[in-house]
C-alpha cells in the first residue's frame, strides 16, 4: 500500500495538471519549472556538495567522507534532453555517496533544440573521461533518470565500444529508451495517460524531434530498446507501473537479457515519474534507492549472479521478452 506521503503527493500531483494548460509549455517555461528544483536540496551531513572544475559549468561533485578510491559514480540528470539541472538531483546523489561511499559526478550537458544529438552525449562522456583520469584506481557506475537515463545507456555503449573495462555498472531510473515514433502511440504511452500525473503524452515526439534534429531514431545510441546490448555490465533498471515510460524500462530489460547482460528490473506499483528523486522525503523513493545503493555494493564486491532478476510487475521476465 502507497504511503501517506506517495499519496498527498499524488493529490497535488493531479490538482496541478488539471489547473494546468492543455498545451504543453515553451520550452523557456519547461527550464524555468525544472530549476524550481534546484533550490530544494538541503545539504546531507557527511556528503560535501561542490562544483566540478574541468568540467561544464554547474557540473557538481557529491563526496561522501572518507571516500573510497576504487568506486565512483556518473549520474546522468533527465529533463527531455531539454531541461533539467545537475542541482535537482542532488538529494538522490547525496544518498547514494553515503550508502556506497563513492563519489558521486553530476555532469550538465548542452541541452537540445539548441544542442542536439551528440552534443548531450559527447558532453557526460568528456564527464565521464574525467572522472576516470582524476580517480585513476576507480570503476565507474553510471546512472541516470528519465532522459538522464537513455543517456546513462547509451555512454555505457559507447565505452564498451571504445574497449573500456572500467565501466561497472549502469543503474537506470524511469527512462525513456526508445524514440522511435510508433513508440509514442502504443502500450504504456496510451494506457497510462491517466496514472502518470508528471508527464505528457505529447512529450515524446517534440522531445524527439529536438533532440535528434532528424537523426534517425533507429540508431541504438538514441533508442538503446532496440540496441546490441551485448557485452554491457550488470545493469539495475528502475520504474514505474503507472507510468508512461513503463514499456520503454520493460523493452529495454528484455534487450537486454536476449543480448547476455546481467539486467535487474524493478516494476513498483503506483508510483509517479522519476519518484526516486524525492529521497529523505517520500518513503517510496528512500527504500528505492536503498536498492540501487545495495545493488552497486554488490557489483562492486562481485556479487552478481548472471541472469536476469524481476521484481514486481509481470510475473516472468518472458512475459515481456
Amino acid at each position: 500500500m502507497p504511503s501517506k506521503t506517495h499519496d498527498l503527493l499524488v493529490t497535488m500531483f493531479r490538482e496541478a495538471r488539471d489547473r494546468s494548460p492543455a498545451e504543453r509549455p515553451s520550452i523557456e517555461a519547461e527550464r524555468e519549472q525544472s530549476h524550481a528544483y534546484d533550490d530544494a536540496y538541503r545539504p546531507v551531513p557527511g556528503v560535501t556538495d561542490e562544483e566540478f572544475d574541468g568540467s561544464a559549468p554547474g557540473t557538481r561533485l557529491m563526496t561522501p567522507d572518507g571516500a573510497r578510491d576504487d568506486l565512483a559514480i556518473v549520474h546522468i540528470h533527465g529533463g527531455g534532453f531539454r531541461a533539467g539541472s545537475a542541482k535537482a538531483v542532488r538529494a538522490l546523489a547525496a544518498q547514494v555517496a553515503l550508502g556506497t561511499g563513492a563519489r558521486v559526478l553530476l555532469p550538465e550537458y548542452r541541452l537540445a533544440p539548441e544542442h542536439p544529438y551528440p552534443a548531450a552525449l559527447d558532453d557526460c562522456e568528456a564527464a565521464y573521461e574525467r572522472v576516470q583520469a582524476l580517480f585513476p584506481e576507480a570503476r565507474v557506475v553510471v546512472a541516470g533518470e528519465s532522459a538522464g537515463a537513455n543517456l546513462a545507456a547509451a555512454l555505457l555503449m559507447r565505452r564498451r565500444d571504445a574497449g573500456d573495462t572500467r565501466a561497472l555498472a549502469g543503474a537506470l531510473f524511469s527512462g525513456v529508451f526508445d524514440l522511435r515514433p510508433e513508440n509514442y502511440t502504443s502500450g504504456s504511452w496510451v494506457t497510462n495517460t491517466e496514472t502518470d500525473l508528471l508527464l505528457n503524452p505529447g512529450l515524446g515526439p517534440t522531445m524527439t524531434a529536438d533532440y535528434l534534429a532528424g537523426h534517425s531514431p533507429e540508431d541504438g545510441y538514441v533508442s538503446p530498446a532496440i540496441a546490441d546490448l551485448a557485452g554491457l555490465p550488470p545493469l539495475f533498471i528502475q520504474v514505474s507501473s503507472a507510468e508512461l515510460l513503463l514499456d520503454d524500462s520493460l523493452a529495454l530489460a528484455a534487450n537486454a537479457a536476449r543480448s547476455g547482460v546481467h539486467v535487474e528490473l524493478e516494476v513498483w506499483p503506483h508510483m509517479q515519474h522519476v519518484w526516486q528523486a524525492a529521497t529523505g522525503f517520500l518513503p517510496e523513493a528512500t527504500e528505492a534507492v536503498e536498492r540501487a545503493v545495495a545493488f552497486v555494493r554488490r557489483v562492486a564486491e562481485g556479487r552478481v549472479v548472471d541472469g536476469a532478476v524481476l521484481s514486481g510487475g509481470p510475473a516472468s521476465l518472458e512475459e515481456v521478452m
